[in-house]
């Protein structure tokens, strides 16, 4: 540790004990002599009371404006003087006689309020504390930090001695916090928001700290005198409401000339501390001064300070990622709603929850739960109308595509008997349902849809024949037009038209029976594999940006503070700097890892075959199995192709690892005729198929569902062959894309041999 930081920290975990020691030995006193609330006026030679304060134990007193205060435990009142009015300087069971003929006798005992007040006072001071103390250990050697500590403890010692009825000690703090914590709130937002801070802004720092150092020693005499102006209140709510315009004042001039991280910085510092001073300002410095009067007590205002510490620690936590433009009407409404919620709590204590501030905060309570669950409503219509929108969008696009899609399948017969025939035009009908779809040639193309013939519409066509499906349901017709040289048909020719005919039929029943199983989907619950894809392709993206966010980031945010820190202190040392050296490795390391998962660059360097082998060494290197490796593929390969089987492989590969507890792992892949083939093969406990759909998060389920998805891309198969205790068979099959015979048409056959082996590992060609 240098030995600078253990100068820091001896400094402020000392600062933290004293403050603790002395918070517990205030709080006891206060506690047990809690705040009286009366204020006295000199007559004669004794003090009567002038004003009560309802937030005090004497609002349950049986004490008048005018009652003369004999005794404080049967000595002398001690008083301490605040301009024409007293403070009880000691406190005690209190004498009083009222229009000199009747004594009366008070004991200042402490009740549950007294407790609530208590706790509620240690925990705002405890919690600025330690959200200090967290900024500190999070990074000691930055000056920012521990000026952020300080600025921490001040407010805490502000709340403490502003709630303190123990004078010995208070009048030696309040002094002093009260004076020096608008300046801290001035050099903090300095240090916070400028990188390099600006000539006359540093002077005007050097002439505050004069002035908080001369009203600081002010205060300490005018307070060990015992007798403070009735102005000095007033100057301190005057300072630091001038700390805040100043504050708006620097921000304007300088906000052109800033980037887009320092305009972040400062609007969550103006906001922060805007929403932490409302309280503060609205219940007690404004009415004070306009008034003479104030609405709450400052213990209670002031603890809206925890605002401004609270945000800037959740600033640095989320590592500067937020615009906080974005987020100011929220913070706005927010705003508006804490500060009257603060406003009637305020009033339930000042009026000992008299029955109307009780009404008003059931009112308040019952508005905010139906405003809470009007805004669920919204939101739930809002999601349901987006999602309408959104299906009826996919529908209007799935309907497209389909209408597409079938001038399509009539078009290829059409096509075919127009070259072949010498016809001048054809026009073939099909009824897709309650849809006719047309599809003409020649002086048919212009022809509207059609959904029946009429005896008048056969003239236009020299033969119309149906097109009729093996059960005998007409689904169509196919109107012929005249030969160019006027003669008849040949046998030949009808015989041609005839088999493009059935074969046109086939192609309508199969589209007819694909409409079918779409809509049979459709039915299904949402539990499907487009849901699953999507389920996975979301949970890889949230995956990235944890990567991205705990790893490279973290580590440039952590160098850019160190550099930023380095150029305002000038000085560095080499443990510092091979703390960087080892935060860069680690970025290049982690981005490297990155890079190789979306994209092992590896195979375009050095191709498939070694990025393979590097595959196998490194999952035998993390505790995997033995691997047989066996790629018959050609160097030619097409990079796609490559990078999808590199990309299947690897995906079985890290399964295997994870959950199969295999021993061994055998990858075969070879090419076929029409085909590039894989087999993928393991010893582990396997997994019940049966199952298979109902695998989350955590499982095999999302890799297998990605890997389908790859390979469904290419038009190709996946097979999977798997048990309990008897291992896991995976097989793919990827089509060459172009690759079908010349002459048009696979034989069918054929195609199922060269599939069968493919999936049976056997290599073939035909």
């Amino acid at each position: 540790m240098p030995r600078i930081e253990r100068k820091y920290n001896l400094v402020v975990y000392s600062s933290a004990l004293l403050f603790l020691l002395v918070a517990v030995y205030i709080h006891t006193i206060t506690f047990k002599k809690p705040y009286t609330g009366l204020m006295f006026r000199e007559d004669g030679d004794v003090w009567v009371v002038a004003s009560i304060d309802r937030s005090g134990k004497a609002r349950g007193w049986n004490v008048d404006i005018g009652d003369i205060l004999l005794s404080v435990d049967g000595q002398k009142p001690e008083v301490m003087r605040f301009g024409d009015r007293a403070y009880l300087k000691r406190l005690g069971n209190l004498e009083f006689e009222r229009k000199g003929f009747r004594h009366l006798e008070l004991n200042i005992d402490p009740g549950m309020p007294d407790l609530y007040k208590s706790l509620f006072a240690a925990c705002m001071e405890l919690l600025l504390l330690l959200i200090g103390l967290a900024s500190y250990r999070n990074k000691p050697e930055s000056y920012m930090m521990r000026r952020f500590y300080a600025l921490n403890v001040i407010m805490a010692v502000t709340l403490l001695s502003v709630y303190s009825t123990e004078t010995v000690l208070t009048e030696l703090i309040l002094p002093v916090v009260a004076s020096w914590l608008p300046y801290l709130l001035f050099a903090f937002f300095v240090t916070f928001v400028f990188r390099m801070v600006p000539r006359w802004i540093g002077l005007l720092m050097a002439a505050y700290r004069v002035l908080a150092s001369l009203f600081a020693i002010y205060a300490l005499l005018v307070f060990s005198l015992g007798d403070i102006p009735g102005w000095t209140r007033s100057a301190l709510h005057t300072a630091l409401i001038g700390t805040l315009l100043a504050i708006f004042v620097i921000s304007t001039i300088y906000w052109r000339g800033m980037d887009r991280a320092e305009k972040n910085q400062l609007l969550t510092f103006v906001t922060a501390l805007t929403f932490g001073l409302m309280p503060y300002l609205f219940l007690y410095a404004f009415p004070d001064l306009l008034w003479g009067e104030y609405i709450a007590m400052p213990d209670m205002t002031l603890a809206g300070l925890i605002i401004l510490p609270a945000s800037i620690l959740w600033l640095w936590a989320r590592q500067k990622l937020l615009d906080i433009r974005f987020y100011l009407p929220s913070l706005v409404i927010h705003g508006l709603y804490v500060g009257l919620a603060t406003i009637l709590i305020a009033a339930l204590i000042r009026s000992s929850a008299s029955l109307l501030t009780l009404t008003l905060c059931g009112v308040f309570f019952i508005l905010t739960l139906l405003h809470r669950l009007g805004l669920d409503n919204f939101k739930r219509k809002r999601e349901k109308r987006e999602n309408y929108l959104d299906r009826q969008r996919l529908e209007m696009s799935i309907r497209l595509a389909e209408h597409r899609n079938s001038h399509d399948l009539l078009r290829m017969p059409a096509e075919l008997i127009h070259s072949v025939t010498d016809i001048e035009g054809l026009c073939i009908v099909w009824r897709r349902g309650s849809e006719a779809i047309m599809y003409g040639t020649g002086p048919y193309i212009e022809m509207q849809e059609l959904t029946h013939f009429h005896q008048s519409d056969l003239s236009i066509f020299a033969q119309v024949m149906d097109l009729v499906q093996p059960d005998g349901m007409v689904i169509g017709y196919l109107g012929l037009g005249t030969k160019k040289n006027n003669t008849s048909f040949t046998s030949e020719e009808l015989g041609l038209i005839n088999k493009v005919r059935m074969e046109t039929v086939r192609l309508l029943m199969g589209a007819a029976l694909l409409d079918e199983l779409r809509e049979a989907k459709n039915g299904l619950p949402m539990e499907t594999t487009e849901y699953k894809l999507l389920e996975a392709q979301q949970a890889e993206r949230v995956r990235m940006s944890y990567y991205l966010h705990d790893h490279v980031l973290q580590n440039l945010i952590f160098l850019a503070r160190d550099l930023e820190e380095l150029h305002d202190s000038e000085h560095s040392d080499k443990q510092l700097t091979a703390v960087w050296l080892k935060c860069l490795y680690d970025t290049q390391r982690d981005i490297r890892m990155l890079c190789d998962h979306l994209y092992p660059h590896i195979i375009d360097q050095a191709g498939l075959d070694a990025a393979l082998l590097w595959l196998a060494r490194t999952v035998k290197e993390n505790g995997g199995p033995t691997i047989k490796l066996e790629n018959k593929l050609p160097d030619t390969l097409p990079s796609l192709y490559k990078m999808t089987l590199f990309r299947i492989v690897r995906e079985l590969s890290n399964n295997t690892v994870k959950h199969a507890r295999a021993q061994k792992l055998e990858i075969r892949l070879w090419e076929m005729e029409d085909a590039f083939c894989g087999q993928i093969s393991d010893d582990g406990i396997g997994f019940d198929q049966a199952s298979l759909c109902g695998i989350r998060t955590g499982s095999q389920g999302f890799g297998l569902v990605t890997i389908s998805s790859q390979i469904a891309q290419f038009g190709g198969d996946i097979k999977i062959d798997s048990g309990i205790e008897r291992g896991t068979i995976v097989r793919i099959r990827l089509p060459k894309q172009g690759g079908e015979e010349e002459n048009g048409a696979t034989n069918k056959g054929s195609t199922t041999r060269r599939s069968s082996a493919c999936y049976g590992g056997v290599e073939e060609s035909t």
